[in-house]
């Protein structure tokens, strides 16, 4: 084996166990169930973001009321996400991830709120209440409360399974119902966890948030509004791709987190009036991504399949462009990149890289200097990519007409390789229908006596 096959394998190799790594799925999967939540909450923004005078006029007086659904939903998703990652956990280590999940969202809120007591007059008039209460702030539940949040939900799986694994659980008699022993079996441990999260906050007085944004910090460099932010995401995610490795996997736990507070902060902003979609403080989130650079999925491959399925002189360029099209307009490439195959393949893997690359740096440009709005909402991913840059930059048709032009620069750009590939199908096609003809004839002749 020479060094390069080696050196190949290896990669490979560690990219594997990376995004097989069991905390980056479950905080994938953990966040993936904030979904259904985000895109509802969104859709309050979108409904109020309607270009028509008539229609905003109309929904001006009850705005206060549709930024409600948008609060609950981004505004809480750090309390979904602390949930879910531990239930998730909880379920690869097969033991009840209900009673998990809800020991999760205590050590999380017990880690990243302290309640604000206000009983004198001037702590009452500092808050802006009318009378003595108990104050939660809710910064932290949302999306700045994620790095505590997938810290809560893995010490809270880790240490259950701890307990479980030395029989430190408490068991009950058969015959009890399954929930009721299953929360039995969590209080050893939820007391563990509970009380550690007490003393960190409040006895040390520690801020395990503030603490874990410190130690990011340096990664929060590639979730602002710069180049940089834009073009580390697509080289991690399709390089891994081009390796069979699975990029988005890899790649979104580690800036979800970053992400989620630009799009929360665009949201937020639209909800309360004081900005349009047209001049959000952020254009870098997963959206910028999802509906301008990987139109189609990873690699931007729905162009791609549209020469396949429109250009191709070989039978089988004609038949996996006929059989991709579809799901790729859904932005679906799984049968694109394994079909053609375009991992491990030579002929794709510049494009594949370039043409993201391309459409990220034009959109960047397009957004920083306010030609099209921001992403101000998060919509289902299986939408056809103009619409879905419609939609979520609340109905900027100049989002749709970018997102087209950038399939039309995606599709020069993989052209040239794809004639290539194209061209050597269509002669290994010619060559093989060769032999065969060959064959045939050799075993059709009869030998003279």
């Amino acid at each position: 084996m020479d060094q390069s096959s080696s050196w190949k394998d290896n990669t490979v190799a560690v990219m594997g166990k990376i995004a097989a790594n069991r905390y980056l799925r479950a905080i994938r999967d953990g966040m993936a169930v904030i979904i259904p939540v985000a895109i509802v909450g969104s859709f309050f923004t979108v409904v109020t973001q309607f270009p028509i005078t008539a229609w905003t006029n109309f929904i001006k007086p009850y705005a206060a009321g549709l930024a409600i659904p948008i609060n609950f939903s981004m505004g809480f998703m750090a309390i979904y996400a602390a949930f879910a990652i531990a239930g998730r956990l909880a379920e690869e280590y097969d033991f009840d991830r209900i009673s998990t999940g809800v020991v999760s969202v205590m050590v999380f809120l017990l880690l990243a709120a302290k309640p604000i007591a206000a009983s004198t007059p001037a702590a009452i008039k500092a808050l802006g209440l009318k009378a003595a209460a108990t104050v939660v702030p809710l910064t932290n539940f949302g999306a700045a409360g994620l790095f505590t949040a997938m810290l809560a939900g893995i010490a809270t799986a880790e240490v259950t399974r701890f307990c479980r694994t030395h029989n430190m659980v408490i068991k009950m008699p058969d015959g009890v119902p399954p929930a009721v022993s299953a929360s039995f079996s969590a209080l050893i441990p939820a007391t563990f966890l509970i009380v550690a999260a007490w003393v960190i906050h409040v006895g040390f007085d520690f801020d395990v948030n503030a603490f874990l944004q410190w130690i990011f910090s340096p990664l929060a460099y590639f979730g602002k509004d710069n180049l940089a932010s834009v073009l580390v995401p697509i080289l991690l995610t399709d390089i891994a791709w081009l390796f069979g490795i699975h990029g988005a996997a890899l790649a979104t736990p580690i800036f979800w987190p970053l992400w989620y507070p630009n799009l929360n902060a665009n949201m937020a902003a639209v909800a309360n009036g004081s900005v349009t979609s047209a001049n959000a403080p952020h254009f870098m989130t997963e959206q910028f991504f999802q509906w301008f650079v990987y139109v189609g999925g990873a690699g931007a491959t729905l162009s791609l399949c549209i020469l396949l399925a429109f250009f191709s002189k070989s039978s089988y360029g004609k038949t996996i462009g006929k059989v991709t099209i579809i799901p790729g307009i859904f932005n679906i490439n799984e049968p694109v990149i394994f079909g053609v195959p375009i991992v491990m393949n030579p002929y794709f893997a510049i494009p594949f890289v370039v043409a993201p690359l391309a459409m990220g740096v034009l959109t960047w440009f397009a957004m920083v200097t306010h030609m099209v709005s921001r992403t101000v909402a998060l919509v289902p991913w299986t939408l056809p990519g103009p619409i879905g840059a419609l939609m979520t930059t609340a109905w900027d048709w100049r989002a749709a007409v970018l997102c087209t032009i950038n399939i039309v620069v995606a599709v020069f750009i993989y052209y040239p390789f794809f004639k290539i590939w194209d061209r050597n199908q269509l002669k290994n096609e010619q060559k093989a229908a060769a032999e065969d003809a060959a064959k045939a004839a050799g075993i059709e002749a009869v030998p003279a006596e």
